[in-house]
């Protein structure tokens, strides 16, 4: 697993915290430490298909990201343009190549750059003779039931295709073409990184240990963030009055914490990129409030001194300032938008 060298035991201590919080499960952690002692330079990596309109369902995905790139990590992240053709044609094959660029960019956009965090496109390491004879010996140790249980909560399973078989050999083969130490995913993709151990194994190649984050809320709580359900999802692009309606609607019960959209979105989208957090009120209900760190609105909200719809007003503000960047640019640039128009 790399040189032996000795490695501050501080700095392996910081490095592992930093990775493995707010996540649902590492396997393994006692992996990850042994991986953080004895190697210095550790590649990461994370793979999204570009398939529906890039929305704020990535907040945890983009906030674990970071951490991997402040825990020293070299991340890569693979642009899977040819897996969201495999889905189902999530993406038609004609379109896979303009929206890879759209989620490159609003990734980028969003903070996800910088001198330790490398893109690549999948189509760019996937088409090669050796990938493509790794598929082949690797479709030999996967029955079609196992391969169909691996992806049951990533694709679109209503008519399953045979593309869907050749999706999660694909996902494994990718851990061996990037050479990375440590995948990470939602935990819907525990499926197919437990069955990327088995076949790298039997491939011999290096096994990553994987890290899994639970996934998203959507706007109405409790459930993941579609890209395909228009109502429930908010795209990183929306312009102001959208964010501020969509949010209005959004769920947010009074003082509770688990499973509250809005509590999340400021907790992993907006409070990462700003210095401080406002919140409006007339002076007959106490005045504004400020706060400089999450954890003290947390405590605010859940002792009820916070209003649900106060709360909800402010974050649909800075949304709207978080976003900035993303919606700028394609203000000024609308013809990239138009592969997700005319399926919306």
């Amino acid at each position: 697993m790399g040189t032996e060298m000795k490695i501050n035991p501080v700095e392996v201590n910081e490095k592992f915290q930093n990775i493995v919080k707010d996540t649902e499960e590492v396997v393994t952690k006692e992996g990850l430490l042994d991986l953080l002692r004895t190697k210095k330079k550790i590649v990461s990596y994370w793979g999204v298909a570009p398939t529906g309109p890039p929305h704020i369902g990535y907040y945890r995905t983009l906030a674990k990201q970071m951490d991997l790139v402040k825990a020293g990590c070299h991340h890569k992240v693979l642009i899977a343009n040819l897996h969201a053709y495999l889905d189902d044609m999530k993406s038609p094959w004609s379109e896979i190549k303009v929206r890879g660029e759209i989620y490159k960019k609003c990734l980028q956009l969003l903070g996800l750059k910088g001198q330790y965090v490398e893109y690549i496109t999948g189509a760019d390491i996937q088409l090669t003779k050796d990938y493509y004879l790794e598929i082949l010996k690797a479709s030999a140790f996967v029955t079609d039931k196992r391969a169909l249980r691996a992806v049951s909560e990533v694709v679109r399973m209503t008519n399953p295709k045979v593309s869907s078989l050749i999706y999660p050999i694909m996902q494994a083969l990718d851990c061996w073409a990037l050479d990375v130490d440590l995948a990470y995913g939602g935990i819907d993709q525990r499926h197919v990184y437990m069955l990327a151990s088995e076949l790298l194994t039997k491939l011999n190649h290096k096994v990553p240990i994987y890290i899994f984050t639970p996934l998203g809320i959507g706007l109405s709580g409790g459930e993941k963030m579609s890209a395909s359900e228009k109502e429930g999802r908010l795209e990183l692009f929306a312009q102001p009055d959208e964010i501020r309606a969509k949010i209005k609607k959004a769920f947010c019960p009074e003082s509770k914490i688990e499973g509250n959209p809005i509590i999340e979105y400021c907790k992993y989208l907006i409070f990462p990129r700003i210095k401080k957090f406002i919140i409006k009120r007339s002076k007959k209900f106490g005045g504004d409030m400020q706060f400089t760190k999450f954890e003290d609105l947390q405590i605010q909200f859940e002792d009820k001194r916070i209003h649900p719809e106060d709360l909800k007003n402010a974050t649909a503000e800075y949304l709207i300032k978080v976003l900035k960047p993303v919606r700028e640019y394609f203000n000024k640039n609308p013809d990239l938008l138009e592969t997700f128009e005319k399926r919306r």
